[in-house]
């Protein structure tokens, strides 16, 4: 992957964490926080936080071609830097404490497999359409040789 595709996947993944921290952050002061406040300071910390999130992904983009046990081994890294940066700011900034820690993790850990599954899904995609176009470009040329 070249830089400037590494650059707009990370842009693009940043901007959709943003995205869904403001709809959580939606839902929990529509439904279940009654006297929800959010000023200015909190969007600067959300956007910290997304931030935060989305640069353990320089570890992983481009280099998809790494060998299996070596692809667990940078996801695994990725999962811990990702969660610890999140959850550190998270707590640095209040907005968890030790009674919503473990369903915030939950989620966490929910939204990081859905996502892996989801990229793993479009990635066998890919394969699949480029090794279709490949056997249909050698049926074309075979069929070229036999005539």
């Amino acid at each position: 992957m070249i830089k400037k595709d590494i650059l707009k996947v990370v842009f693009n993944l940043f901007c959709g964490i943003t995205t869904a921290l403001i709809l959580f952050l939606g839902i929990q002061g529509a439904f279940f926080v009654r006297d929800f406040s959010f000023n200015g300071w909190d969007l600067i910390k959300l956007l910290s936080v997304s931030l935060a999130s989305t640069l353990p992904t320089l570890l992983i983009l481009g280099r998809e071609s790494t060998p299996r046990g070596k692809w667990v081994f940078l996801l695994a890294v990725h999962f811990v830097l990702t969660a610890g940066a999140v959850f550190g700011l998270l707590m640095i900034y209040e907005w968890i404490n030790a009674a919503t820690a473990l369903y915030t993790i939950l989620m966490f850990l929910g939204i990081y497999v859905m996502a892996y599954i989801a990229l793993e899904i479009r990635a066998r995609r890919l394969a699949r359409m480029l090794n279709e176009k490949i056997n249909a470009f050698h049926e074309a040329e075979n069929e070229a040789r036999d005539d």
